[in-house]
């Protein structure tokens, strides 16, 4: 989402140059945000709101799920006279406690689902939710396309939660956070540590040939037709799910900077 990206954007220039033309534009991209949230119950449904809509459809980013309100996080932290610093707050604490918490709750694992759909957009199996809604924890493995994997989802999220944990207090907040990580770290149906030379039954990571790397984070569990869990730990090279890659390592060092700082 764009206009996600153009907000920290604008508060990191201001912070670099406190010009106000760089508040002026985040304050009017805020406004743009809270439009694209889903304030309302939609699709025949009344369990979950306040996640983003991306046109006429939920949004869905694998590695970037949790960028529209980390943007607003951003904007209230660094606009603090801002009018519409209260409306962020409230956008996040609605996205977190109407659509993150009550999807977490759909598994022993705890971990957030990759996003909820309307009716089923593509051949594979979709999860009933209520209404016209349905789900999928994972992205479904195609050949035919670019894999980025899901442990981006669960270290961004984590991150989301851990930095609302500091402005709103809410403990289920810290909680919630460190279930995405320890699904990284081992909480998994496959009990595999996805970061190599940690924990245990780490896959055999593709990486391009440069060996392994202490401490890298591999792409994660995917998904079947079915939305079943997939991850190779046959070491044949998969790197739909055992591929490198910064960003997952990026989120998981900020996520957990965040929270022990709080613990």
């Amino acid at each position: 989402m764009a206009q996600a990206w153009w907000a920290i954007a604008a508060c990191e220039l201001f912070r670099a140059t406190a010009e106000p033309e760089y508040r002026d534009r985040g304050i009017l991209l805020g406004r743009d945000l809270l439009k694209r949230q889903n304030t309302e119950y939609l699709a025949n449904q009344r369990l979950v709101r306040g996640f983003w809509m991306d046109g006429d459809k939920p949004y869905m980013n694998i590695p970037f799920s949790a960028l529209p309100p980390l943007a607003l996080l951003d904007l209230y932290e660094t606009f603090a006279k801002a009018g519409d610093r209260n409306k962020w707050r409230d956008a996040l604490e609605l996205h977190c406690d109407e659509y993150l918490a009550p999807m977490s709750e759909r598994n022993a694992y705890r971990v957030i689902p990759l996003g909820v759909y309307i009716g089923s957009p593509t051949p594979e199996t979709y999860r009933p939710l209520a209404g016209r809604l349905t789900y999928r924890y994972f992205h479904p493995v195609r050949k035919q396309f670019w894999w980025q994997g899901h442990n981006c989802h669960f270290g961004s999220s984590a991150l989301l939660l851990g930095r609302l944990f500091k402005l709103s207090g809410n403990k289920q907040y810290v909680e919630l956070a460190y279930r995405q990580l320890e699904w990284i770290a081992g909480a998994n149906p496959f009990a595999s540590c996805m970061m190599t030379g940690e924990g245990a039954r780490n896959p055999f990571p593709h990486s391009r040939f440069v060996g392994l790397i202490p401490g890298g984070i591999m792409n994660g569990i995917a998904g079947n037709v079915n939305d079943e869990p997939v991850l190779d730990m046959q070491n044949t090279l998969d790197w739909r799910t055992c591929e490198y890659w910064s960003p997952h390592v990026a989120f998981f060092i900020w996520a957990n900077s965040v929270l022990n700082s709080i613990t």
